[in-house]
């Protein structure tokens, strides 16, 4: 019997820039197969497009005469909210970015290689069946206001953005920020990094955590600071803080074993800070359903994952997900966070942040919470062996003791 083809995604190019659209229809032209391209020269013109014809992902560059990236994504979010809304910008468009965080589901940072924007777009559409999934939609509109990307992280990124950017001026911007100054030095400061002086201004925070960890930090501290209020017998969200903060530097330590640069071990830290959001701001916005999610997981000893679903009909995996998504964060950090319970479901066949994030988390559970249900904190071994990892379990077994204990 014949297998029945996949539908091809539609996929929409916008831009002013003629020579980007002819530059994308030559690099797409071997993608035919998977995806149905198209190209409109500005914003009207998209939206024109799509009332004939909508598409699966819109990809977008922000600065166009007439109407702005920004502003055609607002209206798309408006006209067709299924379509995966893309945009292209440098930092320096951070106030153009900050209009239309709830509108943009990806920023692709200029400048960008090739591959990046069509491995963006692939993984966006993988992605898609969870982040667009109209239970989720549903569920996050019962939910309090989503907290947005704090300016700080702009601030930090656009520094990052300049040729004259210095350590002195990155501390300087954190130190704008009172309160999150004081959470960062207590964070600095305690048995999570092991530094032996005691670090007193952002500055020194910077020069011994480095630019990648401090700005994981910042948005970890925001976002955690966001969701502090939820009051359940049996949900504690220091727990999570701390399963939160030890993943983080446990996944970052196997990434580092696995030989990745630099840019990969910083998204592998901060999936792993923020891999189990989506559980803080569940049990914050809707605390009588999550404390009946935790109360079925006890009960008939199932993953709480597997209670939420009985629940809510999702997850906080993708939950959190959604959130970054909207943030706009790196799609390897989303579909970590996305998948960290179901790493099969990916699609990824090789080691990236989602793999580092799912071994850190269970190992992190299995050293601190040995009594834990098995189901709960189980490393997937069929996943790992179709990466041909499953013999690095032991070593990264012996490694996440050492750093958990250091952490004490």
């Amino acid at each position: 019997m014949t297998a029945i083809p996949k539908p091809k995604k539609r996929v929409l190019f916008v831009d002013d820039e003629t020579m980007l659209l002819d530059l994308y229809k030559l690099v797409f032209e071997d993608e035919q197969d998977q995806w149905a391209i198209n190209f409109a020269a500005g914003g009207k013109e998209a939206l024109d497009l799509m009332s004939a014809e909508p598409v699966d992902v819109l990809v977008s560059d922000m600065r166009m005469p007439g109407m702005s990236g920004a502003e055609l994504v607002q209206e798309v979010m408006q006209r067709h909210p299924r379509t995966s809304r893309l945009i292209m910008s440098g930092y320096a468009d951070s106030e153009q970015i900050a209009q239309c965080l709830g509108a943009t589901h990806q920023f692709i940072a200029k400048p960008f290689e090739l591959s990046i924007l069509r491995g963006t777009i692939g993984r966006v559409c993988a992605l898609d069946s969870w982040l667009m999934d109209d239970t989720l939609r549903t569920l996050v509109a019962q939910m309090r206001s989503l907290p947005s990307l704090p300016s700080l992280y702009f601030r930090i990124m656009d520094a990052l953005g300049s040729p004259d950017c210095s350590i002195e001026q990155i501390g300087a911007i954190i130190a704008s920020d009172p309160s999150m100054t004081a959470k960062i030095l207590q964070l600095v400061n305690s048995a999570f990094f092991g530094i032996a002086r005691r670090i007193s201004n952002p500055v020194e925070a910077v020069q011994f955590l480095g630019v990648g960890r401090v700005r994981s930090l910042v948005l970890s501290v925001h976002v955690f600071s966001c969701f502090d209020q939820a009051q359940l017998k049996n949900f504690s969200i220091d727990r999570v803080w701390k399963h939160s903060m030890s993943t983080g530097v446990v996944a970052q330590k196997i990434a580092r074993m696995q030989k990745m640069d630099r840019a990969f071990v910083d998204e592998t830290y901060v999936a792993g800070m923020l891999h189990d959001i989506g559980k803080v701001m569940l049990a914050s916005s809707l605390p009588d359903l999550y404390e009946k999610a935790v109360a079925l997981a006890a009960e008939e000893k199932v993953p709480l994952v597997e209670a939420e679903r009985e629940t809510f009909g999702i997850t906080h995996a993708q939950v959190g997900a959604y959130l970054l998504g909207l943030w706009g964060l790196p799609i390897t950090i989303v579909e970590a966070v996305a998948f960290h319970h179901d790493p099969e479901q990916s699609g990824v066949k090789s080691f990236s942040p989602l793999t580092a994030v799912h071994i850190a988390s269970a190992l992190e559970r299995q050293i601190s919470e040995p009594e834990a249900n098995a189901a709960e904190i189980a490393i997937n071994t069929d996943y790992l062996g179709e990466l041909d990892l499953e013999d690095r379990v032991e070593a990264w077994r012996d490694a996440a003791e050492e750093v958990l204990g250091d952490i004490g």
